[in-house]
This record gives structure tokens, sequence and C-alpha cells, in this order.
């Protein structure tokens, strides 16, 4: 019986070994640069967004700032209008107990009086005490006042809707009828000096504006 021969193994060709190892090395070495590539991409992330946040909240505070002043400066010329409006408006209205009154240099109706004073940002006169009245009484005019019973005849209110409970009629007065339903000062050396009139008719007129500081 022949037996066969066994054929001995082949060695590696020379290099073989060292090729194999250089490309382990050259994969691992790629894969570190990788890695520190990915690791400095992230560290670069990192601090773009840390940049990022702290350019906000930055923003964010100059925007608070900003706002804080406009809102300083805003009060600055509310004071400033405020002061501007009671310089011109004591140029031209009486200042008196807490009360500022105007009176008209023409004459209109009373609907026309009233209307203006309305524009002023007043309304006709509400005399409510008699030193009110005795004031009133000091500008030597025939003025209208808040006072009318256009709503009901003989029921006399002022201008805010309040009922008449004192007044200062001329004697006989009011004596008119359903055609007489606006009041005014009449004779003004009288301290009684209210009369009853036709609201068309045209007289002078006194506003009053109440004004708390």
């Amino acid at each position: 019986m022949e037996m066969r021969r066994m054929r001995p193994k082949e060695a590696p060709a020379p290099g073989t070994k060292f090729v194999k190892k250089s490309s382990y090395r050259a994969a691992v070495s790629l894969l570190g640069v990788l890695c520190l590539l990915l690791l400095t991409g992230l560290i670069i992330l990192a601090f773009l967004f840390i940049k990022d946040k702290f350019q906000m909240e930055e923003e964010v505070g100059n925007l608070k700032t900003e706002r804080d002043q406009l809102q300083k400066r805003v009060e600055e010329l509310t004071k400033e209008k405020e002061m501007i409006f009671r310089q011109s408006f004591m140029c031209n209205w009486v200042n008196v107990s807490g009360s500022f009154y105007f009176t008209s240099s023409e004459k209109k109706s009373w609907q026309e009086s009233r209307q203006d004073c309305v524009q002023r940002g007043a309304d006709l006169v509400i005399i409510s005490s008699q030193e009110e009245q005795n004031f009133v009484n000091t500008f030597k005019k025939r003025l209208w006042i808040g006072l009318t019973d256009s709503e009901t005849e003989g029921t006399w209110k002022w201008v805010d809707g309040t009922p008449m409970n004192t007044s200062y009629w001329n004697r006989g007065e009011p004596n008119g009828d359903k055609k007489e339903n606006c009041g005014h000062i009449d004779t003004y050396n009288s301290e009684n000096s209210w009369n009853d009139a036709p609201c068309s008719i045209l007289h002078f007129w006194i506003c009053e504006k109440r004004y708390s500081p």
C-alpha cells in the first residue's frame, strides 16, 4: 500500500505579516484621527453654543435696559406734559377751591356753550355752595350755567345728572314754561341771580373743571 506524502506547509511570503500589521496600524490611526476630529467638532459646537447663549443673554439684558430707559423717558415726558398742561391751563382758567373756571368772550346757545366746555375737558358750572355762587357773580356777566329741566318740566338738574338741591333763583324765578328750560346768571349784582330762559338764546357761559393733582 502506497503512503501519500504530506506536502509541507507553504511558508508565507516574505513581508506579508508586516503588511498586515501596517494596515492595522493605519486603520487604528485613521480611527484615532476621526475620533479626534469628532471630539474637536463637538468642542467647537459646544463653544459656539455657549458663546451664542452668552450673546443672547447679553442682548436680552441690553433690551431690558433699553426698555427701562424708555419707560423712564415716558414717565419724564408724561410729567413734562402735565406741567405744560397745568401752566397753559392756569393761563386761561381761574383756580378756586380745587376747581378751574373758564368764562367765554363770545355768546352762544346753552347747548353750544356746553359743547365748548366739553371740548375743553370740562362742563358748564355746577354751583354747589354759596361761596361758589358769589364767585360766579363776580364775573359780572350773564352766563349760562349747567342747569336745565329739559328732560322733565319743572325738575331742574345739573349737567352731571344730580338734582338741584340748593338754588339761587331771582325773585319770581323760575317762571318760564316749556320754552324756558335752561338756567343762567342774570342779575349778578344780587346773590339770588338765577333766571330760566329759552336754551336758544345767546349768552356768555362759564365752564368748570375739577382737577386733582
